[in-house]
């Protein structure tokens, strides 16, 4: 939608009748009568209600207010000597509230009505990069245009928004409960530590391996920790469906209210609230829902400091007790990945400034070695060895020829106009087209009991072979991040039930994570994705409780291709991996 100042309404009529011709469709009689209407009928407030305006303290001062893109809400702000941080998407004001509210009204004609004022406090500060790589992917390629930099050289801020909420305390288990809820919810003796240790903690991590059931060990604590206050369920758009499955088969009778499909008074009457990561911002308004735990699903999403979800589960974790964060997989690439997840649970360190945390705990083994010891406390992860009735897991490099040989591949990588990164995605959607006729031939060659997940990093791989495993006659299912969770869920089902759909094709983006693919024990990856906890994540989908038969995973590599400089990558970040998450692996039994 674009808008504009009444006073310039002329200009821009004047502006669309030139362009009109240029666009068939544009119907310019309809837009001057919808103008008169609206001209004849102001609603002065028909704006203002769209713009999300909030104002935030400032922990050491001021305010900071966010709001979608509006010409007079930016020129009120700068009125009041504003500075905008991109990272925070938010400007940096030093003045008073009432300041700030008299500014919004009398120049950007915003009521106080539409503005939601936070109670808490947030903390700005600048965001600082991580390290880079040790071994970076190296291609030729152009320069980057030179850039404008801010373009009107506004001093222009690079802080980001979050909120320390309260310090993580150590918590008195009721172990009476905790057996009884064990023994009505069918925990394993391993499950039953995971949920003590949630509940031991008024903010904590789970980060047990892929499989080990982390989401009931969750539903469990959640309800045992929440009383009679309601759980709030984060996670990834795809795996609402999950989660609401997961809850129902330990508490049949929960109320359920998904976020985004249930009305206001069904999520007051819920006891569970599902939201997924993009919905959250409507939680942060609304302050009069009573819940008393918010468990975040893969928190792994929340890296990112300046990423707008990030900041409104800050928002959230500040207003309510218990946080209790679950992923496999706390640190993709950088030490500084952990930063946002210690201090969202009110770990000590977390309130460290974050580039004072990258000082002392990132760069070298010695510091990973230090940060590891202070997670001890905070992060449970026990391994596969809890499950005793898990077979192997082996993987397998496989070199393979390119069948037409690597001459357009040089031509990609000789190319003096692509930039790096434009290039790089370019090598690989080749590379990956290149493996699509071994991928086939190796599904063609499995026993007939095997079935197989194939995973891609682009859709049209994975559209390329199921057309050519289902003209083989191969059953065959996808999964994309595109498709339903329903379609999601039909396409897992039918996987995991069929003796005749033997295939299941995804990306690893969208088929990687939150699903049980154990009837495949079979793995291959058309592409590695950027870091090995999400290669391992993905292959996870079968190697998990359930599984009875050994997993193979098999990479086919084009030799003297940034296939090899990705494999070394994918070593050299699980370096990293391995001394800050992998050394506080706990032994136990299951």
């Amino acid at each position: 939608m674009w808008v504009c100042l009444a006073s310039q309404a002329r200009q821009v009529f004047e502006g669309l009748q030139r362009q009109a011709p240029r666009w068939p469709a544009f119907a310019m009689d309809e837009v001057r009568e919808l103008a008169a209407i609206a001209w004849r009928a102001p609603e002065p407030d028909f704006f203002a209600c769209m713009l999300d305006l909030q104002v935030l303290p400032l922990a050491h001062g001021g305010f900071a207010v966010s709001s979608a893109y509006d010409a007079l809400v930016v020129t009120a702000l700068k009125g009041l000597g504003g500075r905008f941080h991109r990272h925070a998407a938010a400007w940096e004001v030093r003045r008073s509230r009432e300041e700030i509210m008299r500014a919004l009204l009398e120049v950007a004609g915003v009521a106080d009505t539409f503005v939601f004022v936070h109670d808490g406090q947030v903390v700005l500060e600048d965001l600082v990069s991580a390290p880079k790589s040790e071994l970076p992917i190296s291609v030729p390629g152009a320069s980057p245009p030179r850039g404008t930099g801010q373009g009107d050289g506004e001093d222009m801020g690079a802080g980001f928004l979050s909120a320390f909420g309260a310090p993580m305390q150590r918590l008195q288990v009721d172990e009476k409960a905790l057996a009884a809820a064990a023994a009505a919810c069918g925990l394993r003796d391993y499950q039953v530590g995971g949920v003590r240790h949630l509940l031991g903690l008024s903010g904590g991590l789970l980060a047990d391996d892929m499989g080990l059931g982390k989401s009931r060990q969750a539903v469990v604590a959640g309800r045992m920790a929440a009383g009679a206050a309601k759980v709030l369920v984060v996670c990834p758009a795809s795996l609402g469906i999950n989660w609401e499955r997961e809850i129902r088969a330990v508490y049949p009778r929960a109320l359920i209210a998904t976020i985004g499909q249930a009305d206001a008074s069904a999520l007051r009457a819920a006891d569970w609230i599902v939201a997924n990561y993009e919905r959250l911002g409507g939680l942060v308004r609304d302050a009069s829902l009573d819940i008393g735990v918010m468990l975040i699903d893969e928190a792994h999403y929340l890296k990112e400091h300046q990423a707008g979800r990030t900041r409104n589960a800050f928002l959230l974790a500040d207003r309510i007790p218990r946080v209790f964060l679950l992923t496999g997989t706390p640190v993709l690439n950088r030490e500084i990945e952990l930063h946002t997840l210690l201090r969202l649970s009110g770990h000590p360190i977390g309130r460290m400034p974050l580039a004072e945390f990258r000082k002392l705990y990132a760069g070298d083994s010695a510091r990973r070695d230090e940060l590891a010891g202070r997670l001890s406390e905070w992060m449970l992860r026990r391994g596969k060895d809890v499950l005793k009735d898990l077979g192997d897991k082996t993987q397998q490099l496989r070199h393979v020829q390119a069948p037409d040989g690597l001459a357009a591949y040089k031509a990609i990588l000789a190319d003096g106009s692509l930039q790096a990164m434009p290039k790089i995605t370019k090598l690989r959607q080749h590379l990956e087209a290149l493996k699509v006729e071994f991928l086939v031939e190796s599904i063609e060659c499995l026993p007939q009991d095997a079935k197989a997940l194939i995973f891609c990093e682009y859709m049209d791989t994975v559209e390329t072979l199921k057309h050519l495993l289902s003209a083989n006659g191969i059953g065959c299912v996808s999964l994309v991040g595109s498709d339903t969770p329903k379609k999601r869920m039909a396409a897992v089902d039918a996987f995991q039930q069929k003796p005749d759909v033997r295939v299941f094709i995804g990306t690893t983006m969208a088929a990687g994570v939150g699903i049980t693919l154990t009837a495949a024990n079979y793995v291959f990856f058309a592409s590695l994705p950027w870091t090995p906890a999400l290669k391992r994540q993905a292959e996870d989908r079968a190697y998990r409780s359930g599984q009875t038969r050994d997993v193979l995973v098999i990479v086919p590599v084009v030799a003297g291709t940034i296939d090899e400089q990705i494999f070394a990558l994918l070593d050299s970040k699980r370096e990293i991996e391995v001394a800050i998450i992998e050394s506080n692996r706990r032994a136990v039994t299951a």
